[in-house]
C-alpha cells in the first residue's frame, strides 16, 4: 500500500510539473523552433534503443532455491534417486547434507535492445511509447557437506556449487517527454516519464553438482524421477505481468534534420510478477538510442 501511494505521487508531480512548463514555454518554443534553423524532432519519431540493464537484486531471489520459495533445492536433493546419483558423482562414503543456501544471488548486466515511437505536439513535448526486451541471468553458489571416502579423508569438506535462473523481460513504457532549450541547437537535454508495465517469463532455474545438472522446477504432474519410467509432465508457466513507473534523462545530439543520437538513464520502479518477490524495487538502465525524425511520413505532409 505503501508503495502504490508513493507511485501515485510519483505520477502526479510529474504530470502537474511537466503540464506546467509544458504550457507556459508552448509559444516562446514554437519562436524558438524557428530562431534555432533547424528542426530537432518530427511529427512522429522512430527510434532504436540499445543498452544495458540491472534489474533488482530483490527479485533475484526468487531463484536462490530457498525452501520457502516455489523452485527449492530440496526438490532435487529430496529425491532419492537424484541423491545415489549425486553421491556417486561426489564419491561420497554415506551421506552428503545442504549445508548453506546462496547468500549473494543476484542478476547480471543485461543487453537490452528495444524500439521507440514518439508523437510530437510542438518541438519539445510529446507522448512515447518504447518496447525493451532483456535475458536476464542470476546466479551465485551454495554449499554442501561431503562425508568423503576414508581413502580421500577423515573429515567432511564443504564444497561449492553453482545455481542459476534465467528469464525473458520486456519493459513497455508509455511515456511523457520534454525537451529542453539549449544554446546550441545541436544538443537538447531531455527528460521523460510515465507508466511501466513489464512481462517476465522464467526459462530456467537450475544447480549443477559436479558433472550433474537439475531443474529445480517441479513439472511432475505426481510423483517425481525414477530412472527407466516415463514422466507425466506439463508445461510450467512461471513468471506473469508486474506495472510501476519508470523515469529517464538523456541528452539529444542532432546531427542533422532527420538523425540524432540520444543517450540517456533510466530508472524503474516496479513490481515483477516473481511469486514471492512481488514487492516494487528498483532497477536501472542506460542506454543509447538511434532516433529517426518523421520516419513514417513524407516530405509533402510539412
Amino acid at each position: 500500500m505503501r508503495a502504490f501511494s508513493y507511485i501515485i505521487l510519483i505520477i502526479s508531480f510529474t504530470y502537474s510539473w511537466q503540464t506546467s512548463i509544458a504550457q507556459n514555454s508552448y509559444n516562446d518554443e514554437y519562436n524558438d523552433y524557428d530562431d534555432q534553423g533547424q528542426q530537432a524532432f518530427g511529427h512522429w519519431d522512430l527510434g532504436l534503443n540499445f543498452g544495458m540493464h540491472w534489474a533488482s537484486k530483490y527479485h533475484a531471489g526468487f531463484y536462490d532455491g530457498s525452501y520457502e520459495n516455489v523452485n527449492t533445492i530440496d526438490f532435487v536433493l529430496g529425491n532419492y534417486y537424484h541423491r545415489l546419483d549425486i553421491m556417486n558423482a561426489l564419491n561420497v562414503a554415506d551421506t552428503f547434507y545442504l549445508a548453506e543456501l546462496p547468500q549473494d544471488m543476484r542478476y547480471n548486466a543485461a543487453f537490452q535492445i528495444g524500439i521507440y515511437f514518439r508523437k510530437t505536439f510542438d518541438n519539445y513535448t510529446g507522448l512515447s511509447l518504447q518496447f525493451d526486451y532483456s535475458k536476464l541471468t542470476a546466479a551465485d553458489v551454495f554449499t554442501m557437506v561431503i562425508d568423503p571416502q576414508p581413502n580421500i579423508g577423515k573429515e567432511p569438506d564443504i564444497r561449492i556449487f553453482h545455481i542459476w535462473g534465467v528469464e525473458e523481460r520486456i519493459n513497455i513504457d508509455i511515456l511523457f517527454s520534454k525537451y529542453f532549450r539549449t544554446s546550441n541547437p545541436m544538443f537538447v537535454p531531455f527528460f521523460e516519464s510515465g507508466i511501466n508495465i513489464n512481462s517476465t517469463i522464467v526459462k530456467e532455474n537450475t544447480i549443477k553438482i559436479e558433472n550433474l545438472q537439475y531443474t529445480l522446477i517441479n513439472n511432475y504432474i505426481s510423483g517425481g524421477y525414477v530412472p527407466g519410467v516415463q514422466p507425466n509432465t506439463y508445461h510450467v508457466q512461471q513468471g506473469g505481468i508486474g506495472w510501476g513507473v519508470s523515469a529517464a534523462v538523456g541528452l539529444k545530439m542532432i546531427f542533422n534534420e532527420t538523425v540524432s543520437v540520444d543517450p540517456g538513464f533510466r530508472v524503474y520502479y516496479q513490481n515483477v510478477n516473481l511469486e514471492r518477490y512481488e514487492e516494487f524495487k528498483p532497477a536501472y538502465s542506460i542506454f543509447i538510442r538511434l532516433s529517426l525524425s518523421d520516419f513514417f511520413v513524407g516530405d509533402d505532409e510539412y
